[in-house]
């Protein structure tokens, strides 16, 4: 797709984004708060254990209860949903797709498509909402609203919880006797994906397609992150563990996917191919795209879906 086409639909995406972005309060004290959250020993999940509580709605939507209590108790009850390959799915592998900020539409239409290629491929799919997203978005004029939000505790909090959900729900699969796992992470859900690669030794392959590698500019430079920077009134804040290029592999580069669009304008591609050389030369695909346009791209979709296909089929 040409520059002319897919840098106006990502500039259009990111002022509507700023619609969404509500002011925080510029409560002192924050920077404190998120740099004594982001030395916890378990911010990324570590302390995450099969759900006790998981059941099965319908033949394939699933909740559990979030191992994390957030104020608002919609956002503490995780909603997904299982595509399996049959009867005796738990011999299959099975990849879990992690969704866009706010990526909704992505979420309801694409993923079920995606899930159903990969069923047809051997591979199994699960899905599930991130915290703040469709069914567990808060109500109430009080409540925040939104995964982003001029609250920064909130942001990383809203982190933390989506890896001790991911996590949870790799614990239950294994369980189930899944022999191996994938990641299939977009945009928010590559950057996650990115964390998880490098936290969890239970994955077999990830696909970070429109990685945000660098948390720390997107806050700094994207315009739909102006609120955070004023609640921050200019204070610094160190944001390296939540740097995808600060962190190691947890599995063979060989195992990782970088699929970079080349006029994205949400997470230039100079920081995949910056990622890339810091995880020892991970496969890279330079696509020309944007951060939108990419997930309208059936072709790159199908090529995708043939890569997570080999790696979760090749010791069969």
């Amino acid at each position: 797709m040409r520059a002319a086409l897919a840098k106006p639909l990502d500039w259009c995406s990111i002022q509507l984004a700023r619609l969404s972005v509500h002011r925080g309060s510029g409560v002192a004290g924050q920077v404190a708060q998120v740099e004594s959250l982001l030395e916890d020993p378990d911010i990324f999940g570590d302390s995450a254990t099969v759900p006790k509580d998981l059941r099965f709605t319908t033949k394939r939507a699933f909740q559990f209860t979030s191992q994390v209590v957030s104020p608002w108790k919609r956002n503490n009850t995780v909603h997904g949903r299982l595509f399996t390959t049959g009867k005796r799915w738990q011999d299959k592998p099975v990849v879990i797709l992690l969704h866009g900020w706010n990526m909704q539409a992505g979420y309801h239409v694409l993923f079920p498509h995606l899930a159903r290629r990969l069923v047809k491929q051997g591979v199994n799919v699960a899905m599930f909402a991130l915290p703040y997203h469709t069914r567990r978005k808060p109500r109430g004029k009080k409540a925040i609203h939104n995964f982003l939000s001029g609250d920064l505790v909130h942001v990383v909090q809203a982190a933390h919880q989506s890896l001790v959900d991911a996590r949870a729900l790799i614990a239950w699969l294994k369980e189930q006797g899944c022999p191996r796992i994938g990641l299939w992470g977009i945009s928010l859900g590559a950057w996650l994906s990115g964390l998880l690669a490098c936290e969890d030794t239970r994955l077999d392959c990830v696909v970070l397609m429109s990685p945000v590698s660098r948390m720390d500019r997107v806050i700094a430079e994207l315009d739909f992150c102006a609120p955070i920077r004023r609640s921050l009134g200019g204070a610094r804040v160190k944001l390296d563990p939540l740097n995808l290029v600060n962190h190691q592999l947890k599995l063979a580069p060989a195992d990782v996917l970088l699929v970079a669009s080349e006029h994205d304008l949400f997470a230039p591609i100079r920081t995949a191919e910056e990622l890339c050389q810091a995880w020892g030369g991970t496969e890279l695909w330079r696509l020309r795209h944007g951060h939108i346009s990419v997930l309208m791209s059936m072709p790159v979709m199908e090529r995708t879906v043939g890569w997570v296909a080999r790696k979760m089929q090749r010791d069969d």
